[in-house]
């Protein structure tokens, strides 16, 4: 069984305090703070490695034997994230600098291993999605309450929203000058989110 919790967990005080410091960040960093494999870009990498450690640990910790398998799939969506802001691996073959003094990278179809990036990335997304399904079956069957925290999850859709429609598509005109720094702000905030949210899911029996 599903249970939303709407307790107030420790950790969405910690991302709202994260939201009051990070957003303004945007109207004061230079520019280029928000350029591919800058520091933004590499804080993103750095907190969906957080949660790929995050959900080992609740892995390993977990005495329920067959939800361990929740937590390996989670494990997975956080390598295929990282893998997706490393540009899976194009950040690494730099080729020079635009105009704007950003980093140009080399075409991902020019990568000597691009044939098997896609190929790969499709095999992991199923694995996890199996692996998911396999678990709610099984908390089904034995009647195990699957606990999720509404809040955090909830600011995770906001901000995505916000950094993949609103700030990258500059809807908001007034604030296109800052657009890219809001973008990357509001992606990093989606990313606590996240991994505040996958750390927060518990599982006990009925």
């Amino acid at each position: 069984m599903v249970h939303v919790n709407k307790y107030m967990y420790k950790t969405y005080y910690i991302l709202i305090g994260l939201m009051i410091f990070l957003l303004p960040q945007a109207f004061i960093l230079p520019i280029e703070y928000s350029y591919e494999n800058h520091l933004l870009e590499n804080t993103e990498v750095c907190i969906l490695g957080i949660g790929l450690i995050t959900m080992f640990y609740k892995m390993m910790k977990i005495n329920i034997k067959k939800v361990k398998n929740f937590y390996l799939a989670c494990g997975i969506f956080y390598m295929v994230m990282i893998a997706r802001e490393l540009s899976f691996g194009r950040v690494f073959y730099p080729i020079g600098i635009d105009k704007n003094g950003e980093q140009v990278f080399v075409n991902i179809h020019q990568l000597w291993y691009c044939s098997i990036v896609y190929p790969i990335i499709t095999i992991l997304v199923l694995l996890a999605i199996v692996l998911m399904v396999k678990t709610y079956k099984y908390i089904q069957k034995e009647r195990i309450i699957c606990s999720i925290p509404k809040y955090s999850i909830r600011l995770f859709i906001i901000m995505l929203i916000l950094s993949q429609v609103v700030f990258e598509k500059n809807l908001i005109v007034f604030l296109a000058d800052y657009g890219q720094l809001l973008e990357e702000c509001t992606e990093i905030l989606a990313y606590c989110s996240l991994v505040c949210f996958t750390y927060d899911i518990s599982f006990k029996k009925k």
